[in-house]
C-alpha cells in the first residue's frame, strides 16, 4: 500500500503594513468576517504588536504588525470544507486600503510510520545520498531538507522533517511536509491589487492539489510496507 500525505493545516499569510490593535474579537463578528456564535478555545492576546485569536471550531488568527495570519486545523475534516481563504477575502473586503504586498498559502501535512525508526530511515535512505556524514555523533543524525520550486505564477518553499505523532500515551515518528506558495501581489493601483490578491486566495485549491501531487507522486510513490500504515487525524508536532 502506497503511503499518501495528510493534511494537517492550512494557513494563510498575507504581508501587509497592520495595526494589530485594530483586529479584535468585537471587530471581527461586528464586521461579518466571522460568526456570531464562534466561540473562543482560550483566552485571546491583546498586545500593541500582536493579536492573536483561537476558536474552538481550529480556526486560529494571529496579527502582527507585518503580517495577517489565518490558520485551520483540517485533519479531522474534508480538506474542502475549509473556509480560511473565505474569512481571508472578506478581511481585505473590509480593509480595501491597506497596503497588501504578498501573501502566502501554507499547507501541512504529514504521513506516519510505526517503528521507531522508520522516519528517519525515510529521510535518509530515500531523499539523502549515503556518506561519512552519518557516522558523527553519539545518535543517529537528523535531517531536515528545504527546498525551492519555481512554478509558473508562485514560488512553492517546501521543508522536510522529523516530527511525532502524539497519541494518548506515546508517540509514533512521521515526516512532516510544510509547503509554502508565495505569491507577490501584482497591480499598477490598489484596485488592480486588490483583485489580484482575490484571484490568489479564490485558488488557494489548486495549489493544495499541486502540494498534494508534489508530495504523493514525487516523494511517496515507493511502495511501504502494510504494517507501517496508521490511521490519521492525530496532531504531530516537530522533533526538530
Amino acid at each position: 500500500m502506497n503511503k499518501t500525505v495528510q493534511i494537517q493545516e492550512l494557513a494563510i499569510a498575507i504581508t501587509a503594513k497592520l495595526n494589530p490593535s485594530v483586529v479584535n474579537l468585537d471587530f471581527l463578528k461586528y464586521s461579518n468576517i466571522i460568526s456570531s456564535d464562534w466561540e473562543l478555545a482560550r483566552p485571546p492576546v491583546y498586545t500593541k504588536n500582536l493579536t492573536q485569536l483561537v476558536f474552538q471550531n481550529g480556526i486560529a488568527i494571529v496579527v502582527q504588525p507585518n503580517r495577517i495570519v489565518f490558520a485551520e486545523a483540517v485533519d479531522k475534516k474534508d480538506i474542502q470544507e475549509a473556509i480560511i481563504a473565505q474569512l481571508a477575502i472578506k478581511y481585505i473586503e473590509k480593509l480595501p486600503n491597506v497596503e497588501y504586498q504578498a501573501v502566502g498559502i501554507n499547507p501541512k501535512g504529514f504521513v506516519t510510520f510505526t517503528e521507531s525508526n522508520g522516519a528517519a530511515n525515510y529521510l535518509l535512505k530515500n531523499l539523502l545520498a549515503s556518506g561519512e556524514w552519518r557516522e558523527f555523533g553519539k545518535t543517529p543524525v537528523k535531517a531536515a531538507i528545504q527546498l525551492a520550486y519555481t512554478l509558473e505564477d508562485s514560488q512553492l518553499n517546501l521543508t522536510i522533517n522529523e516530527g511525532l505523532l502524539k497519541l494518548a500515551e506515546n508517540s509514533l515518528p512521521a515526516v512532516l511536509f510544510s509547503g509554502n506558495f508565495n505569491y507577490d501581489i501584482a497591480g499598477n493601483n490598489q484596485e488592480e491589487r486588490i483583485r489580484d490578491l482575490h484571484r490568489i486566495l479564490q485558488n488557494w485549491n489548486n495549489n493544495l492539489e499541486t502540494y498534494q501531487k508534489l508530495i504523493n507522486d514525487k516523494f511517496l510513490s515507493a511502495r511501504f510496507d502494510d504494517k507501517n500504515i496508521i490511521p490519521f487525524g492525530v496532531p504531530i508536532s516537530p522533533s526538530i
